[in-house]
């Protein structure tokens, strides 16, 4: 093709270059041998430059008549970016909520904690089961003789007097009579002697509960108990029973087992502190942790358990009890948090939990389905439900050609069925292949959503994960289409001078990505323009 240059004053300049259409691939071939031409062919070439002499006229009559007619105008163009070039790439998943676990019922008498009488005859009096006792209180009497409860770890296993020899018992007694406030005076010295300090004190304490003021306790007059305050899950016995030394007389706690009296509905969502089923009205809580119940938690009990159970106590807004710490040791303090956690859901309070009165998963469950109904009798080992994580995510079969394609962790899209895109992560690929029933392998590949609440009620929808590739960022970037590919080999892009010419710079092509391409070139600054078809 013929091109023309017109300088300031008018004057002309022709040369050859590559039509736009040959820069593009390889030059046409060029005829080896000379073809004749016919007379038809001369006329049509001397019309042809006639037209052309007269267009060559009209240009130099508009420059010369002071016409600025920019020859970028008739041109489409596009702006040199510097910007981030991303490929993705979408591998087919499912959305759900995973396989269903089976909640299954344990329950044991291990939390049950009996209070034994010593002192022989009938009753005459007692608690009543849901009381709370604490350090002074009367359990129960035998023949109209009270039964005392003060707190201490020794159970008394001889009679309180003057006579007495000296012992770690004395001084329990002295510091729980104290811290009665029967020792208005400050007279007891808190050791191991029985003084006549001691037996002021016991008749104070005699006179409150309405028992004969001897200043000395026979055996099994006092129960002590490890705790300030003792529920009442129990009672075993009736007024007018006649019991014997050694006897149980109260349950401080007791393990939940019974009737179904409610469930957390299917396809609901139970978080931490939620009630999964209740059971003669006893509720079974979900606690989050990663170790599951084995045992009674109850006082004195130490480990990374009760650790847990500490952590849950804070997170539900009962950890601001005095002395509470989350340190694994199921203290008076823990005892007291835990009571008043049993309260707010309507539970025992006993400060005990019992083998059953939880269930801990590693996140909120989401209910499947029921294996019992109101009504049913269950017991340990009873499967009572299924449930799942409550987080909506996706399950992708990941080829094992594409394994290096994305890690745990990675942040990824999903393409949901009515096109909208949520963010997500990788949170778990598998190590073991699989395969299809047509000898595909596989790694299956588990991707979470950040937003489960996006995704509700899409159980088993099929989704797109969007996985990125490929990526270049902070790169010179055009249009795919301004990318021209010479004759004489490798690539360039028609940038428009600022005078609106036009010329060729050569450049290194990249990244492809969303119809850009990325370019590398010294000579190419972002902002520059260039020609697109």
């Amino acid at each position: 093709m013929t091109h023309i240059d017109i300088d300031q004053n008018g004057g002309m300049e022709a040369h050859n270059v590559p039509a736009a259409d040959d820069r593009v691939g390889e030059l046409p071939p060029v005829p080896t041998e000379p073809r004749r031409r016919s007379r038809a062919w001369w006329w049509i070439l001397g019309i042809a430059l006639i037209l052309t002499a007269a267009a060559i006229a009209i240009l130099v009559a508009a420059r010369g008549n002071g016409d600025d007619t920019d020859t970028a105008e008739s041109m489409s163009t596009a702006s040199v970016q510097r910007t981030d070039l991303v490929v993705t790439e979408n591998l087919p998943g499912t959305l759900g909520y995973g396989s269903a676990d089976t909640v299954t019922f344990r329950s044991s008498d291990d939390g049950v904690v009996q209070v034994t009488g010593l002192t022989p005859g009938f009753v005459t009096d007692i608690v009543e089961a849901g009381d709370i006792l604490v350090a002074g209180d009367v359990l129960y009497e035998v023949n109209t003789v009270p039964i005392v409860v003060l707190e201490g770890d020794l159970p008394q296993y001889r009679a309180f007097n003057s006579r007495m020899d000296d012992g770690p018992d004395v001084e329990q007694l002295e510091q729980a009579l104290v811290d009665l406030g029967y020792d208005p005076d400050g007279d007891i010295t808190v050791d191991e002697e029985f003084t006549t300090a001691t037996a002021d004190a016991i008749e104070l304490l005699q006179e409150a509960i309405g028992a004969e003021e001897t200043g000395s306790l026979e055996l099994g007059a006092v129960i002590f108990a490890p705790t300030a305050a003792s529920y009442v899950a129990e009672v075993l016995v009736d007024i007018g029973d006649q019991v014997q030394a050694g006897q149980p007389i109260v349950a401080t706690s007791a393990p939940i087992s019974g009737t179904v009296t409610s469930l957390a509905a299917e396809g609901s969502i139970v978080g931490q502190g939620d009630i999964l089923i209740t059971i003669d009205q006893e509720p079974v809580v979900l606690l989050i942790g990663d170790l599951p119940t084995y045992r009674t938690l109850t006082a004195g009990v130490k480990g990374d358990d009760v650790a847990q159970l500490q952590q849950n106590l804070v997170d539900l807004g009962f950890g601001d009890v005095e002395g509470f710490a989350v340190d694994g040791d199921y203290d008076t303090a823990t005892t007291v948090a835990v009571a008043a956690w049993q309260a707010s859901i309507g539970a025992s309070p006993d400060g005990v939990v019992n083998l059953g009165d939880v269930y801990v998963a590693a996140t909120p469950l989401r209910i499947g389905e029921h294996l019992v109904t109101v009504g049913d009798v269950v017991g340990n080992g009873t499967p009572i439900l299924t449930s799942s994580v409550s987080e909506t995510f996706v399950t992708v079969r990941l080829s094992t050609d594409d394994q290096d394609l994305v890690a745990v962790g990675d942040a990824v899209a999903v393409e949901l069925p009515d096109g909208t895109l949520e963010s997500a992560v990788v949170t778990e690929i598998g190590s073991v292949v699989l395969a299809t029933q047509q000898g595909d392998t596989y790694f299956e590949m588990t991707v979470i959503l950040d937003d489960p609440a996006s995704a509700q009620g899409l159980d088993e929808a099929p989704v797109d994960v969007q996985v990125i590739s490929d990526r270049a960022d902070g790169v010179l970037a055009v249009p795919v289409t301004a990318l021209l590919a010479l004759a004489e080999g490798g690539y360039a892009v028609e940038v428009v001078a600022a005078d609106g010419s036009t010329y060729l710079v050569a450049v290194d092509p990249g990244l492809f990505a969303d119809g850009f391409v990325e370019v590398t070139s010294s000579d190419l600054e972002e902002g520059m323009e260039v020609v697109v078809p």
